[in-house]
């Protein structure tokens, strides 16, 4: 994005507007279920961009039909779902509930129409977009009509050179011929550079991580010069891997009881005056004169910080000056250790970032942070630098660990930014009383090698799914979309018991004691059994007192505590369960079973 001078002098990334993608679904070739897993896999993308509540604009447009209906902009072969637009829960119903079977095949398919709608539908939205793209789900094996060749290239060629990105997405089953049109249509897309042909694929779940990452904008955090040693620089990119989940970042809103509207505060700072001169000021009649709140100025406030029972006083400029001493936004390299001395779990403070050269910065830097990442690796080394991300943030020290593939990315080169303490987050750790050390024979070595390779795993980022989170978004769709049932979803963590199948619980039992030890039973204090004593016999019923209430109908006289031991005391099998009845319930059931 273009940057302003300020942005230029503090480095400090500029993001204005939302990212807009429109996402194309052929339905041509129908017989292949190839629009009906792109119809999912869009309906599932959409699904989680309501959950986290995305400012993201998407339009949804199916194509490759019969020209019996025209979209709202007069493109022929298209339908469109809903125009480009925050994703809303109407929008959403509207896809799903969409029948792709009512719509036949086009016998002259046209390609160039399809990507005109898709221009149009960019330059009609009113608001501003920050990046442009546009997601084919497509088979690459049916080209347009031999007559709409050029012109669709010709659009490829008009929509790249307006920074509107194309994206393609193989939806196939298997491998198969791509034709040649396609070849040279991602060769326009890429504006001649090398590319490398989409990989088919089918799962509906892997569809929707592919469309994730093409319409992701891979926003930096910030975007610093890094200061390698004197004089010498390089532009990288700071960025963020982990989000939290929004619910857990979701403000409460106070809402009001009848009309449900939002309820506002408003906080006002005011001052007690009783200057004359202040009152002449604001032209007040004698009668109100005396001490009154007006106003107060932002340069009349103060802040201060307690220090040896004093109040130190700081005016609004220099408190300023306290936060931000440390300049504009920065990385410096302070030196390199040997990687054992770090560990990612140990000095674990925060989350980290990935680091990744930036060539719009200093040209050149993809060079010299490819060198450094092999040197690193070679060597066996991290970087300690000193990081700043923003204007008014506090430094921090960071360890440079090199990487490969974060996450499953397909990134060859970066950094993991790994957040470090200072000497103030440090505590001296306890002395530790020497434990004497149980013998470990060779069988029992060989037991737990056999328990370890049984339960290994292939990890992988997205094998859990918080449980807690899933049910949650499962309850709120129901109601929204006013589903009878919830949809069941699949709890991830707990554990297979295929995998324990073959442990050997017995012989384990045998060399390493019970799985499950029984908690030892506490001895009652003379303290507590004291209490008990006297809290039993004060819930003691007097039987004479019962059925003299009885009698004059005053039952209702005891508490629902001692009706219910009433009604216990009795022994009869037949009363119902006490729990949940009101006392009108219980009083009830004494005169039937009591009197």
């Amino acid at each position: 994005m273009n940057s302003d001078d300020e942005r230029d002098e503090n480095n400090i990334p500029d993001w204005k507007g939302c990212p807009g993608s429109v996402i194309l679904i052929n339905v041509l070739d129908s017989s292949r279920n190839t629009a009906a897993n792109a119809h999912a896999a869009t309906c599932e993308m959409l699904k989680q961009y309501l959950r986290i509540s995305s400012a993201h604009n998407i339009a949804v447009c199916l194509y490759g039909i019969e020209d019996t209906q025209t979209s709202a902009l007069g493109a022929k072969s298209v339908v469109e779902v809903f125009p480009l637009t925050s994703g809303t829960l109407d929008n959403f119903q509207k896809l799903r509930n969409i029948n792709l079977s009512q719509y036949k095949p086009a016998k002259d398919f046209q390609l160039s129409d399809v990507l005109w709608h898709c221009s149009k539908l960019f330059t009609n939205c009113k608001r501003q977009l920050s990046s442009r793209s546009v997601i084919m789900l497509t088979r690459l094996d049916t080209p347009p009509v031999p007559s709409d060749h050029k012109p669709t290239l010709k659009r490829v060629v008009d929509l790249v050179d307006s920074n509107i990105e194309i994206r393609v997405i193989n939806v196939a089953e298997g491998d198969y011929k791509i034709d040649p049109f396609y070849e040279q249509f991602l060769k326009e897309v890429n504006k001649g550079r090398d590319y490398v042909l989409p990989a088919p694929v089918w799962n509906v779940t892997e569809i929707e991580k592919v469309m994730h990452q093409q319409t992701h904008r891979h926003l930096a955090v910030s975007h610093l010069n890094f200061e390698i040693g004197n004089g010498m620089s390089i532009g990288v990119g700071l960025y963020n891997l982990l989000i939290k989940s929004p619910l857990y970042q979701q403000k409460r809103v106070n809402l009001e009881r009848e009309t449900n509207a939002i309820v506002s505060s408003v906080t006002k700072t005011m001052k007690v005056t009783t200057d004359n001169e202040d009152i002449l000021a604001m032209d007040v009649d004698e009668e109100e004169s005396g001490p009154r709140q007006v106003p107060l100025l932002k340069s009349e406030i103060l802040f201060y910080q307690e220090y040896g029972g004093e109040k130190v006083e700081f005016t609004d400029a220099e408190m300023k000056k306290l936060r931000n001493p440390f300049g504009p936004p920065m990385m410096k390299l302070l030196g390199f250790k040997p990687a054992r001395v770090m560990s990612k779990e140990r000095w674990f403070l925060k989350s980290g970032y990935f680091l990744f050269p930036n060539e719009g910065l200093v040209e050149g830097s993809t060079l010299t942070f490819n060198a450094m990442h092999k040197a690193l690796v070679e060597t066996g080394t991290v970087g300690i630098c000193c990081l700043g991300t923003r204007l008014n943030c506090k430094p921090t020290i960071v360890a440079l660990s090199p990487c490969k593939h974060p996450l499953g990315l397909n990134i060859e080169t970066g950094f993991d930014v790994i957040q470090i303490p200072f000497v103030e987050n440090v505590r001296d750790i306890p002395a530790i009383d020497d434990v004497e050390e149980s013998n470990v024979t060779e069988e029992k070595k060989i037991l737990m090698g056999d328990v370890i390779k049984k339960l290994h795993i292939d990890y992988k980022p997205d094998m859990f799914e918080n449980p807690k989170l899933q049910s949650t978004y499962k309850a709120i769709e129901a109601i929204a979309l006013e589903e009878e049932d919830v949809q069941p979803y699949v709890d991830t963590t707990i554990p297979n018991p295929e995998k324990f199948a073959g442990v050997k619980e017995d012989l384990f039992e045998e060399l390493f004691g019970p799985f499950e030890q029984a908690a030892p039973k506490r001895s009652t204090s003379s303290k507590d059994s004291g209490a008990s004593s006297k809290k039993a016999k004060g819930e003691e019923i007097d039987t004479s007192l019962l059925q003299e209430r009885i009698q004059c109908e005053t039952v209702h006289q005891y508490t629902v505590a001692q009706l219910k031991e009433i009604l216990k005391n009795t022994g009869n099998s037949d009363i119902p369960a006490l729990t949940g009845l009101k006392k009108n319930e219980l009083v009830d059931l004494v005169y039937q079973f009591c009197s």
